[in-house]
Order: C-alpha cells, then structure tokens, then sequence
C-alpha cells in the first residue's frame, strides 16, 4: 500500500470520532446497570452498518461483550486486539457541567465515561471503520473486545478469555485504550490487599484506661506503615513506577461510649516486579507486631488478604508491535512516542496471564477519570484514532 498517510488522510473525517464519542457520553453506562446493554447495542449498530462482523458475547443475563473482526484480504497474517470496557462508575455528585451531555467546550469533551473510556472506544470505534475501507491490502486479523464489568469485577474480560481459550487463535499484539494521555505503558503494577484486625478490650468509656483502644492501636500501626513504605523506594520500576500501600478504610465496631475492642483496617496494596506480596505482608505483620511491643501487650491480630492479587505486568520493550506503534505516533504532528507508568490496573493484566503481549495506550489522563467534570481532548480523540488506524494498517500488512 503506497503512501499510506496519504491514503489514510483522503478517508480520514476528523469530526466522526468526536462525534461519536458524544454519543457514547449521552449513553449512561454505569458498570452492572442496562446502560451497559444500551452502550453495546449503540456499538454493534455503527460497526454492522460499516459491513463489520460483530458477535454479541454474554456474559450474564442481560449484559455482554462486543467483540468485532475484520479478516484481511490477503490471507492469513498477525491479529492485532484493540480492548477498550464500556462501562462506568457511577455519575456521583460536584458536576457544574451535564453528566451525560457530552458537551464540547473550549477543546474538551465533558461527561461521565468522557476519559475513562469512551474516548477511546470512539476511536477504536472509527479505526475499524478505516480498516475496513482497506481490507483488500491487508493480511491477518483486527480484532476489537469492548467488555462490561471492568468497573467491578472484570467479569468481561474473564469471559472473553475464557471463549477464546476455547477456541483458541494467536493474538500477536493488543493496545488497552485506558487514558494515558497518548503515552505508551509497558504494564501496571500488581494489586492485592489485605484486612488487618485488631483486637483490644473493651469497657465502659468513663473509664477507658481499663480497656485497650483497638482504634488507637490501630491509629499507631498505620503511622508505622506510612513511615515504612520509604524502605519500597529501591523497587521503583522506571516503566510501571513505585511500589504502594494505602489504607482506604478504617472502622470500629462498638457505638461511641464503649472502648472499642475491635478494629479493622484495609491495606491497598500495589506491587511491582522484584517485591512480592509476601514481603509487603511482613513489612504489616512487623508493624502490628512493633505497636503490641511497644505497650507491652500480647499480639492479638489477624492479618488476611481481602483480594487476589493480580500480578504485576511489564513487556519488553523490544515486542514488535511497540516499534510500529512509536512510529505511528511519530507520524502524528505534535507528537512523538513517550514511555511512562500507568498508575491504575486494568485488562492488561489479564491479558499478560494468557501470554498476548499487551500494552496500554490512549486519549486522557487517569487523573480526570472518576471525577466531576471528567473530561478528555478531542484533540487527543483525534490523534488517537490516526494512531490507532496507522498501527492497524501497517501491523497488517499495509505497507
């Protein structure tokens, strides 16, 4: 295929992706509710009025995957995945602009799911499009999986793997659309946590100092964490970042005028390669036990990890996909191919468990997502949808 740049620009409509990442916005989608159906149905309808095969997936009663393929003239050759979850969090409370109006003001494009994805499903939305336009040059396979339940569970993407194991065929490369603001992630950090309980004695408040404060106990062990996670430092991976604990929740389970003799907490934990679920384990075993040392009492704890941990993900550098991918973006004027972590956990992860070499690409920044006013560039909309349709295309066989 001669100048492909040139022929992609002479098909190439700079509005569709914007417009239809409005549409997606106006779709409520929020993860486990019929807006998940009614998002899906609106994909399936643009791609099978563009003459692309679409199976709708299910996954439970009245939720589903979509999942495209266009089938290259020319024969076999590599399959390329384009992934993207089509449901959101809820749309919560501070907006000053319409959640679900999909309003473009002053470049951005505003509303629930506007960066977390639909950005990027529009955009891999229209690249099937533009594939679909050259499928007489190309070689192989565009496969695009847009799941529910990546808000939740992920039990999208579980189902999909699991069908496609079954009917198993080699996917040579995949780009997860989470927002990165167009930088290349080679994988996320691991995630897992754990509940710690403490137990203490309790007794009447007017004369808290018989009891032990389970609360209080517990107050001075997650002081110790947050002075330890300075000893994580020295695993920092430059491609998927640092190491992580964080306490999201703290709760007794006593009413105000009784000294609580019980106490949980709940660690986030974030890993990366090198550090292992164990060590950060020991690292709040050692902390609980060091506050129990400290007041002289007999360790009473329980430490049980509250989630499975999903392992770290990093892929070389040197998978072939990434070099057409960095070219790609090089094509695109303002902007040049940049490696950075990717904060968040997402499909990568189960896609790195069957061995499909995946990295995580597209429009936004995770910083926007989940907030009132969340918003994406439709500029960066843009940019992504000539990068993904260059990727396709040359991945395919296109030049």
């Amino acid at each position: 295929m001669p100048d492909l740049k040139t022929l992609l620009d002479n098909e190439f409509d700079l509005f569709e992706p914007i417009h239809l990442a409005q549409n997606l916005v106006r779709i409520s989608s929020v993860s486990r509710t019929r807006g998940e159906s009614d998002l899906a149905r609106y994909i399936a309808n643009y791609l099978i009025d563009h003459q692309i095969r679409v199976e709708w997936q299910e996954v439970e009663e009245g939720r589903a995957n979509i999942i495209a393929e266009i089938d290259g003239g020319r024969g076999e050759g590599p399959c390329l995945l384009l992934n993207g979850h089509l449901d959101t969090v809820p749309v919560g409370t501070g907006w000053t602009m319409p959640p679900l109006g999909g309003q473009v003001i002053d470049n951005y494009l505003y509303g629930r799911g506007s960066c977390d994805m639909k950005g990027s499903l529009a955009a891999m939305m229209y690249t099937a499009k533009i594939v679909s336009l050259f499928t007489p040059n190309l070689f192989g396979k565009l496969k695009l999986v847009f799941v529910v339940d990546e808000e939740q569970d992920n039990l999208g993407i579980k189902k999909w793997i699991e069908i496609w194991q079954k009917n198993w065929e080699p996917i040579d490369f995949a780009v997860v659309g989470e927002p990165t603001g167009l930088n290349i992630s080679l994988g996320h950090r691991g995630v897992a946590a754990f509940r710690v309980t403490i137990k203490g004695k309790s007794c009447h408040a007017g004369i808290a100092h018989r009891g032990i404060n389970a609360i209080y106990i517990a107050s001075e062990i997650l002081q110790f964490i947050k002075e330890k996670q300075n000893e994580f430092d020295q695993y920092e991976d430059e491609d998927i970042g640092k190491p992580a604990l964080s306490v999201g929740k703290i709760q007794g389970v006593t009413s105000p005028n009784v000294v609580p003799d019980l106490c949980y907490f709940e660690v986030d934990v974030r890993t990366v390669p090198g550090l292992s679920l164990h060590d950060i384990e020991s690292l709040i075993c050692d902390s609980v036990k060091k506050v129990f040392e400290i007041h002289d009492l007999p360790p009473t704890f329980e430490i049980e990890q509250s989630i499975p941990h999903l392992p770290p993900v990093k892929i070389p550098r040197d998978v072939p996909g990434i070099d057409i991918l960095s070219r790609s973006i090089s094509d695109i004027p303002g902007e040049m191919p940049i490696f950075a972590p990717f904060p968040a956990s997402c499909e990568a992860a189960f896609l790195d468990q069957v061995d499909i070499p995946t990295v995580i690409f597209g429009p936004g920044r995770i910083e926007e997502a989940h907030t009132a006013n969340e918003f994406v560039s439709i500029t960066q909309i843009v940019a992504a949808s000539r990068i993904y349709s260059l990727l396709a295309l040359r991945f395919l066989g296109g030049e």
